[in-house]
């Protein structure tokens, strides 16, 4: 299944089963109460910087730890998504219940693994960070622009190479370290397709930070419409990559991941 079949197949799939977009709807409505409070309390500040007093950034530590708290069910349902695709590709139906369990069998892997991502982002970048720092400290535009490129060429190889990780992780039966060596492989060895997968990833994001932004403006309900349209084109990234991990893992039906890393090789 070549890029656009691809593409076309998780569009299907979502028209087909609509029920695909509740688990991130639910996660998008337990982020929008914090969302709003914060938003509020940055609209106040920016009209009245006398109103920065410290009670106001107590309430701003408060709604920070309960989005950090959120985190972790954020992570948990987004990682539901490759079993319910899997289930609906090989069982032509979706249990949301033995996702969920499937999911918390593998949570501390499935967190390990966002955390190590997350560090491995961050390293990589920091000298692209420091050129931005500097950038804007110095206000050297050829130096922020440096910077900001090189970040974004970073983001986007380590989005390649690492497309296939979680999936792995979630899907097979895995360790941490065996997941990171089998998604990489298979990105390597099916370069082309996830090169233009990933792009089709960002274009994706953009238009729903684009969205988002754009229907922000409206006031507090567009905020809010504009969090559900950034969701619903969100799972539509969620339904692609399992989709295409599972197609091409079916030029490999080996047991033993290793054995799937020689073989993924795209025909």
């Amino acid at each position: 299944m070549g890029f656009i079949s691809l593409l076309k197949e998780a569009l299907d799939e979502l028209v087909r089963n609509p029920k695909l977009f509740l688990p991130k709807l639910v996660s998008v409505t337990l982020y929008i109460p914090p969302y709003l409070m914060l938003g509020r309390i940055t609209v106040d500040i920016a009209r009245n910087p006398a109103m920065a007093t410290p009670a106001m950034f107590d309430q701003t530590t408060y709604i920070m730890i309960v989005l950090l708290a959120l985190a972790p069910v954020w992570i948990f349902i987004d990682s539901m998504y490759p079993i319910l695709v899997q289930q609906r590709i090989e069982k032509g139906r979706l249990d949301f219940k033995e996702a969920a369990q499937h999911v918390l069998g593998k949570f501390l892997k499935i967190l390990a693994v966002s955390i190590l991502i997350s560090i491995l982002l961050t390293a990589v970048n920091l000298p692209f960070i420091a050129l931005i720092s500097i950038g804007l400290v110095l206000k050297l535009l050829p130096l922020l622009a440096i910077g900001l490129l090189g970040a974004l060429a970073v983001v986007f190889a380590s989005a390649i190479f690492l497309y296939f990780v979680p999936t792995t992780l979630i899907i097979e039966k895995i360790g941490v370290v065996d997941a990171f060596k089998t998604g990489y492989a298979l990105s390597r060895n099916n370069f082309g397709l996830v090169f233009w997968l990933t792009l089709a990833s960002f274009v994706v994001l953009l238009l729903g930070f684009y969205v988002e932004g754009v229907f922000g403006r409206i006031g507090e309900i567009g905020f809010i419409v504009g969090r559900y349209l950034g969701g619903i084109l969100t799972v539509y990234l969620y339904v692609i990559n399992p989709t295409a991990y599972l197609e091409i893992r079916k030029s490999a039906p080996m047991e033993k991941p290793a054995e799937r890393i020689k073989l993924a090789k795209k025909k």
